[in-house]
């Protein structure tokens, strides 16, 4: 498993490896914004979890998530949604395949 000092390290090592695209949750979906798209949360396999320090969380520490699209996008989404509206990013986040 990588170890990221902190999010922008993590995210720019997962782009410069072909997460190119942004996932974020609106309204129980998942809006990608490069591609202008929605997404329903179960078109999303979650293929890598990573978890960082982070002095801007209430936890001390933020997730991210490296995701493949059923159309074989690849993209990142972040866990800091789940501090404004925790009950609403765990609906959403349990709606995504798990890989084995």
């Amino acid at each position: 498993m990588t170890h990221f000092q902190n999010l922008t390290e993590a995210v720019s090592t997962m782009r410069a490896r072909g997460f190119v695209n942004t996932f974020t949750i609106q309204h129980q979906r998942v809006y990608c914004s490069e591609q202008s798209c929605e997404l329903s949360p179960n078109q999303l396999t979650l293929l890598e979890r990573h978890t960082v320090p982070s002095s801007t969380s209430q936890s001390g520490q933020q997730e991210v998530y490296g995701f493949r699209t059923d159309n074989n996008l690849l993209g990142i989404m972040t866990d800091i949604y789940a501090e404004y509206d925790a009950d609403e990013f765990h609906s959403v986040f349990r709606q995504c395949r798990q890989t084995e």
